[in-house]
């Protein structure tokens, strides 16, 4: 820029004018006209990357433990379905959320910042009136959007202690926090661990029993989150570079896998001959003579593994290997 005239110089005209866009078109310094790129900070997040295979694998986690937490305690046959892990400023949530609603911050240090635990209303209405004995469906004076009060913020406990434990199992690979209890309200604007503003990483789970359903969110801070969730990916990357040939582990992988399956084990204890027209004329209370040997043979099929001695371990009748064959 030239001092003396407070001009641009030429070679930043040409810099300016390089960056076109029809959409904005603006008045230089020296009078000249020259389009320029329009910033809009609100589709910044849209270059954001967060390593969602680590998002999805600890949320698919979480939801199994919940999944399995509110059969048992709750009793309540509810289906859980992990959806979607997406990153959006809090504004944007705030505005497609109806108050009120269930929002629980929560603890994840060592971590800067809370998490945000979000259930909608009408999963806590419907499972209360389950939980002492109801059908789950509306009754004279219900509505899903009246006030979370009483009774109803107790069985919140409830959930979010489901749900804490589950965070907590499923995080612990990557990051140690206790996820506890800090905050409630039924309004999320009410929240004061986000600013509007402000990058989040929201995990969203449906809740579905028969045609009642809702969404159960899981809003973590995205400056905080994400260099967990990266160093975590970039372990595992190199742990796999480490161990190429992939084909390898894929073999040792496979194997490992077929040492899980289970045999039957058939153990002969004797034998005995007869003819066909006894067999053809059995009856029940016919009695054969079993010549007993005093070595087990032991198959699986009509492989032969070893050959034992019969006997006993505690209540259970066992046997105690002798031989092995040579198969």
């Amino acid at each position: 820029m030239d001092k003396e005239l407070g001009t641009l110089s030429e070679e930043e005209l040409e810099a300016i004018q390089g960056t076109q866009n029809d959409e904005h078109l603006t008045k230089l310094a020296t009078g000249e006209s020259a389009e320029v790129i329009k910033h809009d900070l609100t589709s910044e997040y849209n270059n954001v990357s967060i390593e969602t295979d680590i998002f999805d694998s600890v949320s698919e986690k979480a939801r199994t433990i919940l999944q399995e937490g509110v059969s048992s305690v709750l009793n309540i046959p509810y289906q859980i379905s992990y959806k979607k892990t997406d990153v959006c400023r809090f504004e944007a949530l705030l505005s497609s959320k109806d108050s009120p609603i269930s929002a629980t911050t929560l603890d994840i240090s060592p971590l800067a910042g809370q998490a945000a635990l979000l259930i909608d209303s009408s999963i806590i209405f419907h499972s209360l009136d389950r939980f002492f004995g109801g059908v789950g469906v509306s009754t004279i004076g219900f509505t899903p959007n009246k006030k979370l009060e009483g009774s109803e913020e107790a069985l919140v406990d409830v959930i979010g202690n489901l749900i804490k434990s589950a965070l907590k199992t499923a995080w612990q690979p990557i990051v140690v926090a206790s996820f506890e209890k800090d905050y409630s309200t039924n309004n999320l604007s009410e929240l004061r661990c986000f600013t509007p503003g402000e990058l989040i990483v929201l995990s969203v789970f449906e809740v579905s029993l028969g045609e009642l359903s809702g969404l159960i969110q899981i809003v973590y801070p995205l400056a905080s989150i994400r260099p967990p969730t990266h160093a975590k990916a970039k372990r595992l990357d190199s742990k796999v570079k480490e161990n190429e040939p992939a084909s390898n582990d894929w073999a040792s992988e496979l194997y490992e896998a077929h040492l899980e399956i289970e045999v039957e084990i058939n153990a002969t204890l004797g034998k005995f001959t007869t003819n066909l027209g006894k067999l053809a004329n059995l009856q029940v209370g016919d009695e054969f003579l079993l010549t007993v040997s005093d070595s087990i043979e032991v198959s699986a099929g009509k492989t032969p593994l070893f050959s034992g001695i019969s006997g006993t371990v505690g209540e259970s009748f066992a046997v105690k290997v002798e031989s092995i064959k040579n198969t």
